[in-house]
């Protein structure tokens, strides 16, 4: 698919030949063959060679080509993997996925590993093919050799998808996802149970899509392929946007990730964690905390300003927060938002009116790239809002939600 290897019969009294190639000329080749690489799968290409000595060259021979299909066509490209068990620095497990044969995933050369899981991120939604496995070509320790596979959609619920047993050998090492076809997936499971010295290695790890089906990569709302600040502009104008609004049914419901009805800020994370850096530690403390809000008084007069302290409470791993706070229009008209403790966070709140006739403020706030998180105890904001007549506090919040930095999430 990207590589041609001319070659030629011997020349009598050729001391060299040369290849001319795109308008460049390689010259002093000794052997009858010359590999060309770099190029582009099922395309044609003109290659033009003649032998050369002291007395001159010959006329240029023609030879004409086509590069054949790429094998790695439907293979996912910018997964991402993680194992229950320690990496070997300068060996992570990010080396199975970077599409180089040359480079190498080891688990620590100290450790047991087995047994443990490869847990793989495709970071796309696609109806799956099959996977295949690289070990090492000596077959040396950490070569997999059984175990199982599973599939989810949303890295919390699996579904089996079938045992392996491998040979121990450098040979790549298929397994069909075919039982699982008709139903679309993003996260693939490996749970291994035996390898060569009880480590885990291997060269690379493919996943295949099935050819010629849909995909799409959750967080890429504008369907352009790509996570981007676009995609962070259309979640901006959508937060809060539930189902039954008027523009939620098409594209944006497909920004719903969590399939919760309503854009927040876990479906936001989805590109939040990829911009000005993306993540690239993800921590090993679990996700935890609440959130409680806290109004000033309890009765107001007619143009009171009301002022709520938000409360973070036990909060630890916290990359991203949102929730919900429904409001009659006709008693509260919103004035604003001052952030504390997630004042370096993007603010992404929306103060939104329903299709229903619904008021709602939807307080957001999300780390973009790799930041600090929230831990502890701490005053997360302060929202204001204007009383538009005499009113008893007694406003619940909803939908609250957290988000690590995994994009795992938590409800209070």
């Amino acid at each position: 698919a990207y590589t041609m290897v001319p070659s030629w019969d011997k020349v009598e009294g050729a001391d060299y030949y040369e290849i001319l190639f795109e308008g460049q000329i390689y010259s002093t080749i000794q052997q009858q063959r010359y590999e060309i690489d770099g190029l582009s799968p099922l395309s044609d290409y003109e290659i033009k060679v003649r032998a050369v000595n002291a007395q001159g060259a010959s006329e240029w021979t023609d030879i004409y080509a086509t590069t054949c299909e790429d094998p790695l066509k439907d293979a996912i490209r910018g997964m991402r993997g993680k194992t229950s068990c320690e990496g070997q620095p300068g060996q992570q497990v990010s080396h199975l996925f970077d599409f180089d044969e040359g480079s190498t995933w080891h688990t620590a050369w100290s450790k047991k590993a087995v047994p443990f899981d490869l847990t793989i991120d495709t970071r796309s939604v696609s109806y799956l093919e099959s996977l295949r496995y690289l070990p090492r070509t000596d077959a040396g320790n950490g070569t997999i050799t059984k175990g199982s596979v599973s599939l989810s959609s949303d890295g919390e619920h699996w579904t089996e998808a079938g045992e392996f047993q491998w040979e121990r050998n450098g040979e790549p090492k298929d397994f069909s996802l075919a039982s699982l076809k008709d139903s679309t997936w993003r996260f693939v499971r490996l749970h291994v149970t035996e390898a060569a010295g009880d480590f885990g290695s291997g060269m690379q790890l493919y996943i295949f899509r099935q050819s010629g089906t849909p995909w799409y990569i959750p967080g890429d709302i504008n369907q352009d392929g790509k996570i981007d600040e676009n995609d962070l502009t259309s979640y901006m104008n959508y937060t809060g946007l539930r189902e039954g609004d008027g523009d939620f049914a098409g594209y944006i419901s497909k920004g719903d990730i969590n399939n919760n009805g309503l854009i927040d800020a876990f479906d936001i994370s989805a590109v939040a964690t990829e911009l000005e850096g993306g993540i690239w530690d993800t921590g090993t403390s679990e996700l935890k905390g609440s959130i409680t809000v806290e109004a000033d008084k309890k009765q107001y007069s007619e143009g009171d300003l009301i002022t709520l302290t938000v409360h973070g409470n036990g909060m630890q791993s916290v990359n991203a927060l949102s929730f919900c706070l429904p409001y009659d229009a006709t008693e509260l008209e919103y004035q604003s938002v001052e952030p504390l403790a997630v004042k370096t966070m993007y603010n992404m709140t929306y103060d939104r009116l329903h299709t229903n006739g619904q008021k709602a403020l939807y307080p957001t706030f999300v780390n973009l790239g790799m930041q600090d998180t929230l831990e502890g105890d701490v005053e997360l904001m302060k929202i204001t809002f204007k009383a538009r007549k005499n009113i008893k506090w007694n406003i619940l919040m909803k939908d609250g939600i957290i988000v690590s930095r995994d994009c795992k999430l938590a409800t209070f």
